[in-house]
């Protein structure tokens, strides 16, 4: 379900590629339209109805009320014949042939000319899902290739540079829904037919756009559940009941208590690693403490944080703890899995229990710190030195080298 925008730019170059899902981009000929965000925000609002409202031929006065209601016009005609004109100029500067035929005048309303030679990638995600759909019966392997080649197209809502716009909202929700649904008969069948391993990556995929859908999460985990990947599928648990808990307030519905069952029933008896006892004689209610996860799982939490913070704006910060020696020799590499030990335990006791930590090597620990800006993540990580270094359990001669990074940069 990788995105291929270059091959596939290579393949239809020589028509105009209108970018909707995600991103709002046109192009022609490897040139693009509109890299000045602001300076083309009006002809850009006025492309994207034309496109969404298309065979819809509108008199000017309803386009501009549609695309700004805010505004009053002494001549809505004149602004609208303006701004068309402007519009098909831009076009023509980007090379595309005959590009005032785009967009056509009818009884003095405007329209976009579906005749024109033109792509866009919502109209390829919709065509592709009803080819999924038509082949799901006789073809289910050439299906489930459909339903991936589909969803790749969706990196984001429908013309997220409009999120203020009343106009776009139905279509945004067509989008979304059929994005969602896809997905979820995408799964089903890769359910059915034991494509757990393709499965397992797919969601994690989805997931970093849809978060917070439930069913998703539930089919992320049942494939985790059979590849054998216990522990990965209750860490996967314990964190979004958490996150769910604190930022929407709600407990685990009766389809997360059921899978929180298997877990358990699998969590019983495939426990051939310390880790898994460790687990088992863990609090059984929500994680009071910070989550330790194995680095798979903290890459996935670091994307859908990463992707809420994008739509959120709130700030998503990592620190990076490094175990060393005061008076280490030069090359030598000595070993910290005893510290390392002792300062999990300091961290579970010092973070929130929405934030996660990960042991990438030996000497290594990486912490996600979800809402905390720059100056309260330095003070948290100061907290865990004092704690640490005041602890029964430190080792002398141990010095612990912080450092803290944005997920999302800015």
């Amino acid at each position: 379900m990788d995105n291929h925008d270059t091959e596939r730019e290579q393949i239809i170059d020589d028509i105009l590629r209108i970018h909707t899902l995600g991103r709002f981009q046109v192009s022609y000929g490897g040139k693009k339209l509109f890299e000045e965000t602001g300076r083309y925000q009006k002809i850009g609002d006025l492309l994207m109805y034309l496109i969404t409202y298309r065979n819809k031929p509108a008199l000017p006065e309803v386009i501009l009320e549609t695309l700004w209601p805010d505004r009053e016009y002494a001549n809505p005609k004149n602004v609208l014949k303006n701004l068309v004109y402007r519009l098909k100029q831009s076009l023509e500067g980007l090379g595309v042939p005959d590009a005032k035929s785009y967009i056509t005048s009818t009884y003095g309303g405007y329209s976009w000319n579906s005749s024109s030679k033109y792509w866009v990638d919502a109209d390829e995600f919709e065509k592709l899902i009803v080819q999924a759909r038509d082949t799901l019966k006789s073809d289910p392997v050439l299906a489930m290739n459909k339903y991936r080649e589909a969803l790749s197209y969706y990196i984001g809502h429908y013309y997220p540079e409009g999120l203020e716009c009343q106009w776009i909202i139905p279509k945004r929700h067509h989008y979304r829904s059929l994005f969602v649904r896809s997905a979820s008969e995408l799964f089903a069948t890769q359910k059915e037919y034991h494509f757990f391993d393709q499965m397992a990556e797919d969601c994690e995929k989805i997931l970093s756009i849809e978060s917070f859908n439930e069913n998703i999460h539930l089919y992320y985990m049942e494939a985790l559940l059979e590849e054998g990947k216990i522990v990965q599928a209750r860490n996967h648990y314990e964190y979004i009941t958490a996150l769910n808990y604190n930022e929407l307030g709600s407990k685990p519905s009766p389809a997360m208590q059921r899978i929180y069952k298997v877990i358990r029933s699998h969590s019983d008896k495939e426990m051939h690693e310390i880790e898994d006892v460790q687990i088992l004689l863990a609090d059984d209610e929500y994680p009071q403490k910070a989550m330790i996860c194995e680095p798979g799982t903290f890459r996935l939490l670091c994307r859908l944080e990463k992707n809420r913070a994008e739509r959120s704006g709130h700030p998503v910060h990592l620190g990076l703890i490094t175990l060393t020696a005061a008076d280490a020799v030069q090359g030598a590499k000595p070993s910290f899995k005893q510290q390392q030990e002792q300062l999990k335990d300091v961290l579970q006791a010092t973070l929130r229990k929405v934030d996660v930590v990960s042991a990438f090597n030996d000497d290594q620990l990486a912490l996600l710190l979800p809402g905390l800006d720059y100056k309260q993540s330095e003070i948290v990580i100061k907290r865990i030195e004092n704690a640490y270094y005041n602890s029964d359990n430190s080792s002398d001669g141990v010095v612990l080298l912080s450092s803290i990074h944005p997920v999302l940069s800015k």
